[in-house]
């Protein structure tokens, strides 16, 4: 695929075919397509007629992501509260003069 035309092209076809969750280009103008259940054999036919040429290199399982860490709380928690009362920490008695 040379052009960014023919790009935009594949991917819309890759995408209209049932299954396929995320499409992308990948190193060497190569389209990768993720998804489930995906008929390659279709998705190859389909790049076909518009391309002349499409070629499966590999079919296979998707490689799970690591899970990301979770992230810390920006803000403290609020005061502690009960259906009947509320608990504030009383302020302080310092006071800078």
């Amino acid at each position: 695929m040379h052009s960014e035309k023919a790009k935009s092209k594949a991917i819309k076809i890759a995408v209209a075919v049932e299954g396929v969750m995320g499409v992308s280009i990948g190193g060497n103008d190569k389209l990768e397509v993720v998804g489930e259940e995906v008929d390659s054999v279709c998705l190859a036919n389909c790049l076909r007629k518009k391309f002349c040429f499409a070629e499966i290199i590999s079919v296979g399982e998707a490689k799970p992501q690591p899970p990301k860490p979770p992230v810390p709380p920006l803000c403290p928690p609020p005061p502690y509260c009960h259906p009947i009362y509320c608990y504030d920490p009383p302020p302080s008695n310092c006071s800078i003069m």
